[in-house]
């Protein structure tokens, strides 16, 4: 039951599910139609699709252990894949001129992957509870509640990544060093604290 109760934590609070929904979620609900597509596309096409599709490419011929790439060599492709449409969304949102906030929190994510590949190389943090935490903070200045709620969340994020032996203790508090560390510094840079 714990086991089962973990999994449905892991799957629903996977960084590729939860950054889709707040994305889509947040510019249907705070930016006109046109602009609301195009950069759902930028975020969710061009940045966390191809990552679906290579991560279960690679799972599926078995380059990857699983979809979350658990083994900590297996994670450097990974990381640098993931950076490169990071970087050039990044620039395509500041080079249009897309709001703050958006062009921010694009930037330290890319901040967090790199960060996270770097720390790869001595320890495997945890990218759920990581960008959870993030993602937390990309939510507090649009709802203090439901940001709080988020970051409450990682927490239960973290027992079952632990729960289901996809990472230590060490690896989760890591990884939400990490998430807070970053969201911190990408609410000074907003001017937000």
């Amino acid at each position: 039951m714990k086991q089962n109760f973990a999994k449905y934590i892991s799957i629903v609070g996977h960084p590729l599910i939860t950054i889709s929904a707040f994305v889509i979620i947040v510019m249907f609900s705070f930016e006109e139609v046109n602009k609301a597509i195009l950069i759902s596309f930028l975020i969710v096409g061009c940045i966390i699709i191809p990552n679906v599709i290579r991560n279960y490419i690679k799972t599926k011929n078995g380059e990857y252990t699983n979809f979350d790439v658990s083994i900590r060599t297996q994670r450097h492709s990974m990381y640098l894949f993931a950076m490169l449409p990071m970087l050039i969304v990044t620039v395509v949102l500041f080079y249009t001129s897309q709001p703050r906030g958006l062009c921010y929190g694009v930037l330290f994510g890319l901040v967090l992957l790199l960060i996270s590949f770097i720390v790869n190389f001595f320890i495997k943090c945890s990218g759920h509870v990581s960008l959870t935490i993030y993602l937390s903070f990309l939510v507090i200045p649009l709802n203090i509640i439901i940001g709080i709620i988020v970051l409450l969340f990682s927490g239960l994020i973290g027992w079952s990544r632990v729960e289901l032996k996809r990472h230590t203790v060490k690896e989760v508090f890591t990884g939400a060093v990490i998430g807070f560390t970053v969201g911190f510094f990408m609410l000074i840079a907003e001017g937000i604290i």
